[in-house]
């Protein structure tokens, strides 16, 4: 999985840009910044979780693909010689 932060700094920056979303979201139904504020900190790392889970399942998924086409790719013959 190519291309995806993995660091403290990644995660830290999801949750603040997840955070800022669910305060934009909670100040839009009526919600002032006081009350909207710990909320959405609350939410954060609950949402970022499903977030992670369902990313790790999509790449699961391309990976399973991509694992089918290469043992389609490459057989056998019957003298066990390896064709690709």
């Amino acid at each position: 999985m190519q291309g995806h932060s993995h660091g403290a700094r990644g995660h830290l920056l999801g949750m603040v840009g997840i955070g800022a979303v669910v305060l934009l979201g909670l100040m839009a139904t009526g919600r002032s910044f006081s009350q909207a504020l710990p909320l959405a900190a609350v939410l954060a790392c609950p949402l970022m979780m499903i977030g992670m889970m369902f990313m790790m399942s999509n790449g699961r998924g391309h990976q399973e693909a991509d694992d089918g086409a290469t043992i389609r790719d490459t057989h056998a013959d019957e003298a066990g010689h390896v064709h690709h």
